[in-house]
């Protein structure tokens, strides 16, 4: 995180504040309550499953994740599949401004907050699942926005060691 880039979004965003430090803005504009409600994108939920990790950042997810996982290893038996690590990891992608329900409008201000705001969550979050899961390693990393993916910029969470090993039923190509 750009501590600089920070101190001119929050001077922008909230003007009446008289601060040189980002540090002060959260007494000055935040509550606790407000606090508690964010403390879940900082230091999220993890839910294990056949062997993979996933971020819980949408609610009841376990049950959510359980039941698309079910279905895709189900599924696999009959159409080709790609690796079961791809499939956790298109539940491990973030896309940022869809994380909020208040969607600002779009422009310079708003891309810079998008991105200050990945790159605080890669380091939280890594080191959540470093503390979480110590005998492994996961790469967290920000990607920026891609307008010919129709892909908005993100945190993608992939474990890299050890390596994923796919659940029982879970087929790569069609029998």
């Amino acid at each position: 995180m750009d501590s600089a880039a920070v101190r001119r979004l929050f001077q922008a965003s909230f003007p009446d504040v008289e601060s040189e430090d980002p540090v002060e803005y959260f007494g000055e504009i935040g509550s606790a309550v407000d606090a508690l409600v964010y403390g879940w994108l900082y230091w999220p939920k993890l839910v294990e499953l056949h062997g993979a990790v996933f971020l819980a950042l949408n609610g009841d997810d376990e049950a959510y994740i359980a039941e698309r996982l079910a279905a895709a290893i189900a599924a696999s038996r009959d159409e080709p599949r790609g690796s079961w690590a791809e499939a956790v990891d298109s539940f491990n992608f973030f896309e940022l401004e869809y994380l909020f329900g208040v969607r600002p409008a779009s422009g310079d201000l708003q891309e810079d907050v998008v991105r200050q705001l990945g790159s605080l969550l890669v380091e939280t979050w890594s080191a959540r699942l470093a503390s979480a899961y110590p005998d492994r390693r996961f790469s967290v990393t920000l990607q920026l926005a891609d307008e010919s993916l129709m892909l908005a910029t993100r945190v993608q969470v992939t474990q890299t060691t050890p390596p994923l090993q796919p659940p029982a039923g879970w087929s790569l190509s069609v029998s």
